[in-house]
């Protein structure tokens, strides 16, 4: 929107902190597992922030951990605004929780404005909110940059005019993504029809270890102290990045000498990747390219005469939790390559397998289109909400 043009009548621009309190997170002591074991307070981090509403997280803290931390214990309907290395991303609680560092709550004063409205005008500055992000390894801005900016307020009825045409489009985009999430759905009924429940093992296949199917290599980290490492053209995967079933690129790019004076590797077109830590273990993707990736990841070049790479794919990503159980138990967050080389995954007859990655190709195709119309909607919707803030609607 242009902050520059002349306001609409009735219209005011008013600075952040004049219509809201807002007050950053924080992360309690991770050496103290009394602040977190049992605990049943949602502690909010930049994953959890994907939807409009945020309803649960994926970690909770204590009482105790709440208490002895700079956290803060936000209440339902407080927007939160990511303020550390993804910048912009937005959500309205739907639940009273906690939020780490990374994450601005913000309290809105809502006989002065909507705070539905509120949420939207803040997604519509996410780009500009960008590219005032400070540093250079993550971009961050903090508290005093976002309690500056100017928001742009009409009178209440026109915020909730504005609010019921923005909440119509965006319908249209959350159905479309409905239908692609049915997609996925209908792989993994095919899957269990075709093979069965992979762990249980249903359907009486034989068993093979992963490292019987391929050999199993992890990555590496070129020297950071050697800027011009990352300067290249190679793919360099981090765990981070193992979102989607195919890989066509990676954030960052190495050269051939960050390879010869390094652990990393090149990797072998249409590998699988397996993440091997933390929140990221058993994370995968099948690379499209050749590509690097850091010791966090294991990979291998599965053989096509055994196994199809994409039905491997989908037999680790089903049973993903319970591999991870098996592996590494409760209280160890990580696993190693050993671990990964000991899974065991059913194995139908190859002829099967090629059947069912087939029917995945066909799948893709439909999906594909219906992402393509997808980002027609959101185009779609962006321009709404610039046309909604320069008062054209």
């Amino acid at each position: 929107m242009d902050m520059s043009k002349k306001l609409p009548e009735g219209w005011k621009k008013i600075k952040l902190e004049n219509i809201s309190d807002i007050k950053s997170g924080g992360t309690p002591s991770r050496s103290k597992t009394e602040y977190w074991n049992g605990g049943d307070i949602p502690w909010i981090k930049i994953s959890d922030i994907k939807e409009k509403y945020i309803n649960n997280s994926e970690e909770f803290i204590t009482k105790e951990g709440l208490e002895n931390s700079s956290t803060k214990l936000f209440s339902k309907g407080t927007i939160l605004f990511t303020i550390f290395a993804t910048l912009g991303e937005v959500g309205i609680l739907n639940i009273d929780a906690t939020t780490n560092q990374a994450i601005a709550g913000i309290q809105v004063n809502e006989e002065v404005v909507n705070k539905e409205y509120l949420y939207y005008f803040l997604r519509s500055l996410k780009e500009t909110i960008k590219s005032n992000g400070r540093g250079v390894a993550q971009k961050n801005i903090n508290l005093s940059i976002l309690r500056d900016y100017e928001i742009l307020v009409p009178p209440l009825e026109k915020q909730e005019r504005i609010v019921s045409i923005l909440e119509k489009a965006e319908k249209a985009t959350q159905k479309r993504k409905e239908s692609n999430r049915l997609l996925d759905e209908l792989v993994k009924s095919k899957f269990n029809e075709m093979f069965g429940e992979p762990i249980k093992n249903t359907k009486g296949w034989n068993w093979s270890k992963l490292e019987e199917l391929g050999n199993w290599k992890a990555g590496g980290t070129p020297s950071r102290r050697k800027v011009e490492y990352f300067k290249g053209k190679i793919p360099w995967l981090s765990s981070g990045e193992l979102n989607n079933k195919y890989c066509f690129d990676s954030n960052e790019h190495i050269t051939e000498e960050a390879i010869s004076n390094s652990s990393a590797k090149l990797i072998e077109k249409e590998s699988l990747l397996l993440g091997m830590y933390d929140t990221a273990a058993l994370k995968s993707t099948i690379n499209m390219v050749e590509c690097t990736c850091n010791q966090a990841i294991a990979y291998s070049k599965l053989s096509s005469e055994l196994v199809n790479t994409v039905y491997v794919y989908y037999c680790i990503q089903i049973g993903k939790e319970f591999y991870k159980r098996q592996q590494r138990g409760v209280r160890q967050k990580n696993l190693n390559l050993s671990m990964i080389k000991e899974l065991e995954i059913i194995m139908p007859p190859i002829e099967l397998q090629n059947q069912f990655a087939d029917f995945v190709k066909q799948v893709d195709k439909l999906k594909l289109k219906m992402e393509n119309s997808l980002k027609e909607l959101e185009n779609n919707f962006n321009s709404l909400m610039q046309k909604a803030f320069n008062g054209e609607l």
